[in-house]
C-alpha cells in the first residue's frame, strides 16, 4: 500500500496529542479533519479515491477481529487492480471463521471458504492473493469488469493456470462457470480497463478478433506506433481513448494540450503508412452495439480505398 498510515488518527491519538473533543469537532466542521469512520480521522482536503479506499480499509481493520481478510474490491485496490469507482465507498473482507455475512454502509464481510494458499500479507495486512482476488471478482463483478480485473492480473505476472486453480479450489461458489469463461478470455496484452471492455464489446458485436498492441513500422523499419487494436488484413487500427487515457500519458510539467498534439502527429504518421484509424471513448467501449456500428463503418465502403 502506498499511503502513509501516519496521516490517519484515532480519536484517542488526537486527544493524547492535546486536542479537546470540542476542538476535534471544530476541525471536522472546518474541514481541517475528515472522518473516515467513527473514531478514525484523516487530514482534510481532496483525496484520490484509491488512497481514500486504502485508508478506509486500514480504519476498518482497527475494529474487526483477526479472522477477517481483506478481499474482493478492497483486495483489488491493494494489489493495484482496477475496480469500479462506485465500489470504493465501503471496504470488503472475508471471514475465515464460521459466521454470517455482515453488511453496512462502509463494510461488507463475506462468509466464503478461504484456504491458506489463498491468503497473503501486504504491509502486514491480511489480504487474498492476487489469484484469489482476481478469481473472486471474476465470480462476483459484471463480466466486463471481471475481464478488466483478470487482464490486469495477468499483466502483472499472474499465470492463467494459477488463476484457474484459484477458481477450481471452490467450484461450487456462485459464478464459477462464468468466471472460468472470464479467465480463459483474459489477455495480458490489454493495458487498461477501456481496452479490456472494448475487447468484450468487439466479440459481442460479432466482429473479427483484432490483434492487440500491434506495431506499425515505416518503410525504413522504424517503429511508428504501437496501437491498441489492429485488423492488418483491413489496414485498420482501433484506439480507445478519452481524458482518462490522456491523463495517463502526461509527463511531469507536460500539458494536456501538448499530449493531444503529440497524439495527432502520431495519428498522421499511422495514416501515412496506409492505415485507417477508428477511435472511440469509454462510453462506446462499453456499448457493443455502438462500437459495432463504428467499426463496421470503418471496415466497410465508407473507407475510400476500399470503395474504389
Amino acid at each position: 500500500m502506498d499511503f502513509d498510515v501516519n496521516a490517519l488518527f484515532t480519536h484517542a491519538q488526537l486527544v493524547a496529542g492535546g486536542l479537546h473533543p470540542n476542538e476535534i469537532r471544530s476541525k471536522l466542521r472546518s474541514g481541517e479533519l475528515a472522518r473516515i469512520r467513527r473514531g478514525v480521522y484523516r487530514t482534510g482536503g481532496e483525496i484520490d479515491p484509491i488512497v481514500g479506499h486504502q485508508q478506509l480499509v486500514w480504519a476498518m481493520l482497527l475494529h474487526v477481529d483477526d479472522a477477517n481478510v481483506v478481499s474482493h474490491q478492497s483486495a483489488a485496490v491493494l494489489h493495484g487492480l482496477p475496480t469500479p469507482r462506485e465500489d470504493l465507498s465501503r471496504a470488503f473482507m472475508t471471514r475465515r471463521t464460521s459466521g454470517h455475512t455482515h453488511s453496512t454502509k462502509q463494510l461488507k464481510v463475506r462468509d466464503t471458504p478461504l484456504d491458506d494458499v489463498d491468503v497473503t500479507q501486504l504491509d502486514a495486512v491480511p489480504v487474498t492473493t492476487l489469484a484469489r482476488t482476481a478469481a473472486d471478482l471474476a465470480r462476483t463483478l459484471p463480466y466486463v469488469w471481471g475481464v478488466a480485473v483478470c487482464d490486469a492480473a495477468l499483466r502483472t505476472g499472474l499465470q492463467r493456470s494459477d488463476l484457474l486453480a484459484a477458481l477450481d479450489r471452490h467450484p461450487n461458489l456462485r459464478g464459477h462457470a462464468r468466471a472460468r469463461q472470464v479467465a480463459n478470455f483474459a489477455d495480458s496484452r490489454s493495458e487498461s480497463p477501456a481496452e479490456s471492455m472494448s475487447r468484450v464489446s468487439i466479440v459481442r458485436a460479432g466482429l473479427p478478433v483484432p490483434q492487440l498492441q500491434y506495431e506499425i513500422f515505416d518503410a525504413n523499419g522504424e517503429l511508428v506506433a504501437r496501437t491498441d487494436f489492429a485488423w492488418p488484413e483491413l489496414r485498420l487500427v482501433g484506439e480507445v481513448d478519452g481524458r482518462i487515457k490522456y491523463g495517463q500519458l502526461l509527463r511531469p510539467g507536460q500539458s494536456a494540450d501538448a499530449v493531444i498534439m503529440a497524439e495527432k502527429r502520431r495519428e498522421e504518421l499511422i495514416r501515412q503508412q496506409g492505415w485507417w484509424i477508428a477511435r472511440w471513448d469509454w462510453s462506446t467501449a462499453t456499448d457493443a452495439e455502438a462500437l459495432g456500428r463504428l467499426l463496421r463503418r470503418s471496415m466497410g465502403v465508407s473507407r475510400p480505398e476500399l470503395a474504389s
